[in-house]
């Protein structure tokens, strides 16, 4: 086979490109011993994979359990994969290999590659609903004032939203709220200089400008705060009707989803107390059930927490119904889960910025059973 077509059809198959022909075509390299090692050689070659043989090696396994979200460089000029794709296209080759072997023996044909349509990742944009009710597209609004609230600006800068108040005394009855649907986050500057970041399928509620002896805000969904310290008017977070968090210098996360089932409030510095009753140490999580029974977490995984603001899906100590939630909530897609999941030890990471059939089959190669269905993802044992 000439080089420019082996090229070709191997760049295809790391894409997830391959028409029904190049398929065909793949079937037949994979069958014949001589031109699989050709094969080998070109997928080498667009990885920047050291020299390896088709057939599964135990020493791969490492690898495809520690899907990392960094960049690898290539030897040639085509476009870079994360070093997690990576590792999940070596795997879907190590299949197809051991595929085509074993319906060589039995004589069966093999199945298709499955074409599967890319459903995008999330992105910023939220909607801001003003005092008079009127509600910001902040998706297609361009940088500068986007709206003055009681003598204070409302400032869009690169997919923040920054209070800038003109004047003092500015009225405190004035609420805005920034929402953010599913497959979007934000974040925003409170006028008091609280940087918070939204999370998708939430929302805050906020005065344009905070006055007397308390700053309040209320959130449903997920949050990350960094409250900027003011001993004279401790700040509190209102969350579930019943739920209150109060600081007075912190950076702190708050995952309080209606589907979740826990309300998990997680320290990263300062201290907090939860409902009043519980304070919380850096590196401690409260755990809220449906009865406000609070249980702490002494040596919380901060960094799974606030993974989402970092732009990741942690996969380590992550349980899978919890992480379907998340890809649902940020892919804006229905998850249907049939039956009881199986316990999964997960590594790594995988970003936030890739197609949602990326990550299928990255699951798909720690033995997690996914697949795209009408525009829906369905989970099986």
């Amino acid at each position: 086979m000439k080089n420019t077509r082996l090229h070709n059809l191997t760049q295809d198959f790391l894409d997830n490109k391959l028409d029904a022909e190049g398929q065909q075509e793949f079937y037949a390299l994979l069958r014949d011993p001589g031109q699989r090692e050709a094969l080998t050689e070109k997928f080498m070659e667009l990885t920047g994979l050291p020299d390896m043989d088709l057939d599964f090696d135990p020493s791969l396994q490492p690898l495809l359990d520690n899907v990392k979200s960094v960049d690898l460089p290539r030897k040639t000029p085509v476009k870079r994969m994360r070093y997690w794709r990576w590792a999940a296209a070596v795997g879907l080759l190590v299949i197809a290999g051991s595929i085509y072997r074993l319906t060589e023996e039995h004589g069966s044909t093999p199945p298709p590659i499955t074409q599967r349509k890319p459903v995008a990742p999330g992105k910023q944009g939220a909607v801001l609903t003003l005092a008079d009710g009127s509600a910001v597209l902040l998706d297609s609004m361009k940088n500068g004032v986007v709206a003055n609230q009681a003598g204070t600006n409302v400032v869009l800068n690169n997919g923040q939203v920054v209070y800038n108040a003109e004047e003092s005394g500015a009225a405190a009855t004035a609420y805005n709220t920034i929402s953010t649907p599913r497959g979007r986050q934000f974040s925003v500057v409170l006028p008091d200089g609280t940087k918070v970041w939204l999370n998708a399928a939430s929302s805050l509620r906020y005065p344009v400008a905070f006055s007397g002896n308390t700053r309040e805000v209320r959130i449903t969904g997920e949050a990350y705060f960094e409250v900027a310290a003011d001993a004279a008017r401790p700040f509190s977070v209102r969350f579930n009707e019943k739920g209150v968090v109060e600081v007075l210098g912190t950076a702190f996360n708050i995952n309080a989803y209606t589907d979740e089932p826990l309300v998990k409030t997680t320290l990263l510095s300062g201290s907090i107390r939860v409902n009043k009753q519980q304070v919380l140490r850096p590196g401690e999580q409260a755990n809220i059930d449906n009865n406000n029974g609070i249980t702490i977490e002494s040596s919380a995984e901060t960094e799974n927490a606030i993974a989402w603001k970092k732009g990741l899906f942690m996969m380590s100590s992550t349980d899978l119904p919890a992480l379907f939630r998340q890809i649902s909530r940020w892919y804006d897609i229905e998850v249907n889960m049939k039956g009881e999941l199986p316990k999964r030890s997960f590594g790594g990471t995988i970003g936030r910025d890739v197609n949602l059939t990326d990550i299928i089959e990255a699951l798909n190669i720690y033995g997690v059973n996914c697949r795209l269905e009408n525009n829906k993802l369905i989970v099986q044992p």
